[in-house]
């Protein structure tokens, strides 16, 4: 849906912020001079702080992954990722090159823990694999320099915006992907974030926020602008595909 998010966009803001980063399609996808970026999975955020500041560390461990890619690996590496991501405080560039591997080498590209917070994603089964682009990753690089990174809620993500900044809210969709986590978002995660809106429009900040159709969202939301766009969403385990609405709401 990023066509349609920047058509719908602010054509002028002052600071872009993105509380609920994963992916980052939308902020790779714009041009922006300033931002703030959040997540509160701290091994997605170790990952981009390590390709910022590290990016040549980074690919050295990737193109060894690469070099000894295998089933087996896969599962050795998912151990170890693990066991760093429970029992450290800090992360370093091996846990960022980990987490590389094991979503370009896993099922299907996905973040998924169990309730102990372990991922647990099975291998994708692929035999000729690429980690990453030398252009791309150098380039992603280059624009996390000029971005702040964050890894706190996402109320504190945006404390310091103000008005004539833009912020585009991607949090777990309501009934859909809100488990992919150990602590899941709630609906009082969604009532919050109504809130937040709330408070960010009486500032003068716009915001976008996309979610599932549903009355939840769609009650939450009744004062500001909705509208629906048709998706094309991968069922489970199998290939199967179905078209979906989402709701896009905004404040301008």
């Amino acid at each position: 849906i990023l066509s349609e998010i920047k058509n719908q966009m602010p054509s002028k803001f002052e600071t872009y912020f993105e509380p609920f980063f994963g992916g980052g399609a939308v902020y790779f996808g714009i041009e922006t001079s300033k931002a703030v970026i959040n997540d509160k999975n701290k091994e997605l955020i170790n990952c981009y702080i390590q390709v910022r500041d590290h990016c040549d560390e980074v690919i050295k461990y990737l193109d060894d992954f690469q070099r000894w890619h295998s089933d087996k690996r896969y599962y050795e590496i998912r151990k170890e990722f693990n066991h760093r991501k429970l029992s450290l405080e800090n992360l370093e560039v091996i846990d960022a090159a980990m987490m590389i591997y094991l979503n370009k080498a896993g099922f299907n590209g996905m973040y998924r823990e169990n309730k102990k917070g372990e991922f647990n994603i099975p291998s994708g089964k692929r035999i000729n694999l690429t980690l990453y682009k030398r252009e791309n990753i150098y380039g992603i690089s280059e624009k996390l320099k000029e971005t702040v990174i964050l890894n706190v809620d996402f109320e504190k993500a945006v404390e310091n915006s103000k008005e004539g900044d833009f912020v585009y809210f991607d949090s777990p969709y309501a009934d859909t992907f809100s488990d992919y986590q150990k602590d899941g978002f709630t609906i009082e995660d969604h009532m919050r974030l109504s809130n937040l809106c709330n408070k960010l429009n009486e500032h003068g900040v716009k915001f976008m926020l996309s979610n599932s159709d549903t009355p939840l969202i769609r009650n939450l939301y009744k004062d500001f602008t909705i509208s629906e766009i048709e998706v094309t969403r991968m069922i489970r385990f199998r290939g199967n595909s179905k078209a979906v609405t989402e709701l896009l709401v905004k404040n301008y």
